[in-house]
């Protein structure tokens, strides 16, 4: 089916199709590992920990490392990278054997020098101690970039939305290269009524749209969404209810606006209701497949 026989198709009958064509990923190569962000975050404490190397397989690891922290504790900067924590000020729980609590803040930022055995007294209880003295095998560099890595795995799930987006805005691009079209990426209300002179009207002030395109020559424009869902949850549900809404007002708009939205995602087949009410407020909902077949290319030369 081709974009005008989509949109001139009855609400359901463009569900079904968007149903039957969500895809099985959007994992690009790039999904996997921010190879980037690996290198930087462990560069940060290179210096820090092949100092620490110096720890490796002391026996008496204790007194060593707080004679080390004493001479150089700008060393302990390093320790939240070896432990997987981006926060470099922790709070600790401590439970004694009769199950007293105590609460202990750690800078790691701000080295507190008279805070030294509590320090090492945390080091030893988290475990660090133990593994330098006997399980570290080469150096904490490779180790800490073996600990990133893991780290970056963690932000697959945030990392989704912004393949989207730089699938989308790479389509929108060269849409508009062909068609003469400015478009921005995060455009806001304000950044398009300060350049564009439109008024776009917004659910929320802080409304970041993941991309705006403006035809100048019928004054005209074109304001898009995008995500993916690969599970089900409520959050599908509000998403489907939150554009809707947004449609209503952009389509209160004296300006000749038009609201779209590119989604897809297996878990789309377990929010059929809501979406099934989406699509009768949306005509402009896309698929990769859809985006694949230019539909956002037809919709901005057809208006």
């Amino acid at each position: 089916m081709n974009y005008f026989d989509y949109v001139n198709s009855d609400s359901q009958s463009r569900l079904a199709l968007f149903l039957n064509t969500l895809s099985e990923t959007n994992k690009t190569p790039e999904y996997f590992v921010n190879w980037e962000k690996v290198e930087r975050e462990t560069q940060k404490y290179e210096l820090e920990l092949t100092t620490l190397n110096y720890l490796i397989g002391k026996d008496n690891i204790a007194e060593v490392a707080k004679d080390l922290f004493i001479q150089q504790p700008q060393l302990l900067k390093a320790i939240p990278a070896l432990l997987a924590a981006r926060d470099r000020k922790l709070s600790i729980l401590i439970l004694d054997d009769d199950d007293n609590m105590e609460f202990v803040d750690l800078d790691f930022k701000n080295i507190n020098i008279f805070k030294i055995d509590e320090y090492i007294e945390f080091l030893d209880n988290a475990g660090l101690l133990s593994f330098l003295k006997n399980s570290v095998q080469k150096n904490l560099v490779d180790f800490v970039y073996g600990v990133e890595t893991g780290l970056d795995s963690n932000a697959h799930k945030n990392r989704s939305g912004t393949t989207m987006e730089s699938i989308l805005a790479r389509k929108v691009e060269k849409t508009c290269m062909d068609l003469g079209y400015e478009f921005k990426e995060q455009a806001t209300a304000s950044w398009m009524k300060e350049n564009w002179d439109i008024e776009v009207p917004v659910d929320k002030s802080q409304r970041r749209f993941d991309v705006a395109i403006f035809d100048s020559i019928n004054n005209a424009v074109f304001v898009i969404e995008t995500n993916y869902y690969n599970g089900g949850g409520s959050k599908l549900k509000s998403v489907a209810g939150e554009f809707k809404s947004l449609k209503r007002l952009i389509d209160s708009s004296p300006n000749k606006i038009e609201f779209a939205w590119v989604t897809d995602g297996k878990g789309w087949l377990t929010a059929q209701i809501p979406m099934s009410e989406a699509f009768q407020e949306i005509p402009n909902i896309f698929n990769l497949e859809m985006l694949r077949n230019d539909f956002i290319y037809h919709m901005i030369n057809a208006n």
